[in-house]
């Protein structure tokens, strides 16, 4: 099988992360990285023994395919030039911060005849996926309600060494808020109730020296069904998470490790098995080498960013804001 040439586009901690499981798989060789940071490209690529680039143009005629892992406000750029390029894409999430960028991205690749996946990853966790294939196979009957919840601490030393570094997650106009940097849960919801008709949400600060919103509570409304995400990061959080189904036939919940369901016919809850399931970043390297569509692809990463979109808006305004005003 020949080699799939992979670049990495930007060379901070996304990056890092993408480089570490794409050089343990076969059949794939990450060729360089490209940074507007040259010495960090450069650090970068001495420490992983891979050529930097002065910029994407140069990069782009080594490569099949870009990672790309610059902030989300400038995606846009890069997954244009590479699709002009007929390079394919996996971008970082969210896909962008304007649905104007979102429809550019998804155009130049649609165009180009190139693959375009977002790294949302909630479809390739074990517990998640198998969560989302209970109601999709009928177990649960029609949807009544879904949720997802994540509690955290701050300060955390993640967290609190980026409040320090100014890092582009604690910059509004760069990480778009809180919501969005956890787009993942925004992607699931969707997932599983289908296209997000109105959104109703609450946008807080609790952490007095964190510069985004560390408190965020959102109300999805599906055609049948609502969806609800709960996303702390504060200094009064509990460490915890958890994500469930609530069906006509049955209600399915998971914590952790374990997934637990219940039919409406069932005396007691049962424990449901969990199965592997491939990475990303597999997923990505087999939809290019087979040419179909990634789960989660233009269109999908566009929905989250709406329905995130929507939920400032409604945030600010203090209303219910249907995905249409949009």
């Amino acid at each position: 099988m020949k080699d799939l040439r992979i670049g990495l586009v930007g060379a901070g901690g996304a990056s890092a992360m993408h480089y570490q499981v794409l050089s343990q798989e076969p059949a794939v060789r990450v060729v360089g990285v490209t940074d507007v940071d040259a010495a960090r490209a450069g650090a970068r690529s001495r420490a992983w023994g891979i050529e930097p680039y002065p910029d994407l143009a140069s990069l782009l005629p080594h490569v099949d395919a870009v990672f790309v892992c610059t902030p989300p406000g400038h995606h846009r750029g890069p997954t244009v030039q590479a699709a002009e390029a007929g390079v394919h894409v996996y971008c970082e999430k969210p896909m962008a911060l304007t649905l104007e960028d979102a429809d550019a991205m998804i155009d130049a690749c649609q165009k180009a005849g190139v693959l375009l996946q977002i790294g949302t990853n909630f479809h390739f966790l074990p517990g998640y996926r198998r969560l989302w294939q209970l109601f999709a196979d009928g177990e649960l009957g029609d949807l009544a309600a879904c949720w997802i919840r994540m509690m955290n601490m701050f300060p955390t030393s993640g967290w609190d060494d980026r409040r320090q570094q100014g890092h582009w997650r604690m910059r509004p106009e760069d990480s778009g808020g809180r919501l969005f940097e956890q787009i993942h849960l925004v992607n699931w919801l969707h997932w599983v109730g289908g296209p997000v008709e109105s959104v109703y949400g609450r946008a807080l600060s609790v952490a007095k020296d964190l510069p985004v919103d560390d408190l965020d509570l959102a109300v999805f409304h599906f055609r049948r069904g609502y969806g609800l995400a709960e996303l702390g990061l504060t200094p009064t959080a509990i460490n915890e998470g958890s994500a469930g189904i609530l069906g006509t036939e049955g209600g399915a919940v998971l914590r952790g490790d374990r997934l637990l369901l219940r039919r409406r016919d069932a005396a007691h809850e049962a424990e449901v098995p969990l199965v592997a399931v491939p990475s990303r970043q597999r997923h990505f390297l087999d939809c290019v080498r087979d040419g179909r569509t990634p789960e989660t692809d233009g269109v999908d990463g566009r929905m989250s960013l709406a329905a995130c979109l929507a939920f400032m808006r409604s945030a600010k305004e203090d209303r219910v804001v249907r995905i249409e005003e949009l």
